[in-house]
């Protein structure tokens, strides 16, 4: 398969990026912080996507690291070809696995395709994420690289031959080891205790919000009663206004009726008071005159002569009569007089009457509308509307008291540490499953290994070393390097690992080996080899020998290097 191009969205410090790839070598030069590193895991995201963000105490993950920081789409696309066609990938990361998008379109009409799923990666090279590091991906300054159980299971599928019985043994044992190792940390994680404690939360969450349930329940019954009660209480205020405005009519009319009443009795006093007065005031008028006359009658008598007074007699007799005529005649008067203001009076008391009756009705009137707004009885009104008084308060203070529950049983919801008992489960159902893979992939290995034969470690050493001296012997013939059942590189004269050998000279052996684990591993479609400046350790010899292996590499596979050196630059 090939790389033919690719656009990277964001990823990391790179955003906007297109770069074009060579068919055979394409050399990357760029001064350090450009990006390399970052193009290099781009390629790997785009077959294998990114594991989950990192969780409290672990290391910092590609999907952590190089997430951009200005928050702009994450992912890009890539285009390569296959034995199937021209495809192009295109991938979206988010901040979990779940959410990422994975699209697969057919390059050369832009239609989606179902030729590859996500996994994209393992099926197109039949290898996992962590075989595709350990041999292809030639990270910086990461060329030494553990030989993991996959490989191992991919060079052991028939076509590797040898006979070294005690080879296959220590791996055997070795896995056996390993194995016993992971079943012992799979025992300190107890899944079901993480379940029953969440189960327990979940109890907790459920009765809590039931409680809540019910108690928005009741408030809302508490609210509903308040505004029903504040209803009648609003309708009792009206009817007690109304009351009240009634009540000052009545107090108003009686004291005006009083005062009415006061003042007629007051008028029939004084008229009372006249008329007895009158006719004692014209006798004694009456009286005077005749007393009067009979004095100066007897004065007459004795001062004056007979004949004076017989004389004066009629005079006074006269005048007697004139005076008493005059009486009589005042009298009748005054009579007429009193029967008038005794007919107007009674014309006056009669309109009075008919005045205080109608007072006395509108009085009635309203001791009425009292009663019938009242149902005939204040006191029951009264008694009612404290009673009312009483509901309004007591559902005011269930409001409070509910909203007071509503608000313990949300803390304590708060409180509830559920995500952290769900995220312990998932770190712990991962973990798990994680060493349970583990445990698998040895075992299916073991199983095949003991099931293959005796011989089976030499089947794949003795290929493994073929191409690994095709690469190193090639071009250095001072030192004789074997491998050994666990593909570890050894000189052959005492079985010392490579770490006795200079820096360059060991990382030229990593190279060796892991082009020899490409040949071998990759039987589906033949990789690309990304190489992220592999040889900052080589000096100017050995960087010539790296240089010549790559050119002879590069007509069978594409070769994609990313230095910051032009002196590395192929």
């Amino acid at each position: 398969m090939k790389l033919i191009s690719c656009h990277i969205d964001a990823f990391g410090k790179l955003k906007d990026v297109d770069i074009s790839f060579n068919e055979n070598i394409t050399s990357i030069c760029e001064k350090n912080g450009y990006g390399k590193t970052t193009l290099a895991s781009f390629i790997k995201a785009m077959f294998y996507g990114l594991g989950a963000n990192a969780r409290k105490n672990s290391k910092l993950t590609d999907r952590t690291k190089y997430q951009p920081f200005d928050g702009g789409k994450f992912g890009g696309e890539l285009v390569f070809s296959s034995e199937k066609g021209k495809f192009k990938i295109r991938r979206v990361f988010n901040r979990t696995v779940t959410l990422d998008e994975f699209y697969l379109y057919n390059a050369e009409n832009n239609l989606k395709s179902d030729a590859y799923s996500s996994s994209i990666g393992r099926e197109l090279f039949g290898v996992g994420k962590e075989t595709f590091d350990a041999t292809i991906f030639f990270g910086q300054k990461e060329l030494p690289s553990e030989i993991n159980d996959d490989i191992k299971a991919s060079l052991s599928t028939g076509k590797l031959y040898g006979d070294d019985v005690d080879a296959l043994s220590k791996a055997v044992e070795k896995i056996k080891q390993k194995i016993r190792e992971l079943k012992g940390e799979l025992k300190l994680i107890n899944l079901e205790s993480d379940k029953a404690r969440l189960r327990e939360l979940y109890l907790k969450e459920n009765a809590l919000t039931n409680k809540m349930g019910m108690a928005k329940a009741n408030l809302s019954e508490c609210n509903e009663k308040l505004k029903a009660y504040q209803s009648i209480k609003d309708e009792m205020d009206t009817k007690q206004k109304e009351y009240e405005r009634l009540s000052a009519q009545k107090s108003a009319i009686e004291m005006y009726l009083n005062e009415a009443l006061k003042e007629e009795e007051k008028i029939e006093r004084e008229e009372q008071n006249e008329e007895e007065k009158k006719p004692k005031k014209a006798s004694l008028v009456f009286s005077v005159i005749f007393f009067i006359l009979s004095i100066v009658s007897i004065a007459l008598y004795f001062a004056v002569d007979f004949i004076a007074f017989i004389v004066a007699c009629p005079v006074f007799v006269v005048l007697g009569i004139f005076t008493l005529i005059i009486y009589l005649k005042q009298k009748k008067k005054n009579n007429s007089l009193k029967n008038e203001k005794k007919l107007k009076k009674s014309e006056n008391f009669d309109k009075n009457t008919d005045k205080l009756e109608k007072i006395k009705q509108k009085q009635e009137e309203i001791k009425e509308k009292i009663n019938t707004l009242f149902n005939g009885s204040p006191r029951n009104f009264v008694n009612y509307y404290e009673e009312v008084i009483g509901k309004i308060n007591d559902a005011q203070k269930g409001i409070v008291e509910r909203q007071n529950d509503l608000k313990h049983y949300q803390n304590e919801l708060d409180s509830l540490p559920i995500a952290e008992c769900d995220d312990k489960l998932q770190a712990d159902t991962e973990k798990s499953e994680e060493l349970n893979n583990k445990i698998n992939i040895l075992e299916t290995t073991q199983n095949f290994l003991l099931s293959s034969s005796e011989n089976l470690s030499s089947r794949y050493v003795q290929p493994v070393q073929q191409k690994f001296d095709e690469f190193y012997k090639k071009f250095i013939t001072n030192d004789e390097l074997v491998v050994d059942g666990n593909l570890d590189v050894h000189l052959k004269q005492n079985m010392l690992d490579e770490g006795y050998l200079s820096a360059g000279t060991q990382d030229l052996v990593e190279i060796c080996k892991r082009f020899a684990l490409v040949d071998l591993v990759f039987d589906k479609e033949k990789p690309f080899i990304v190489l992220d400046d592999p040889f900052v350790n080589l000096d100017d010899k050995n960087l010539e020998i790296a240089r010549q292996i790559l050119k002879s590499l590069s007509t069978k596979y594409q070769i994609i290097l990313l230095t910051c050196h032009s002196s590395r630059k192929l």
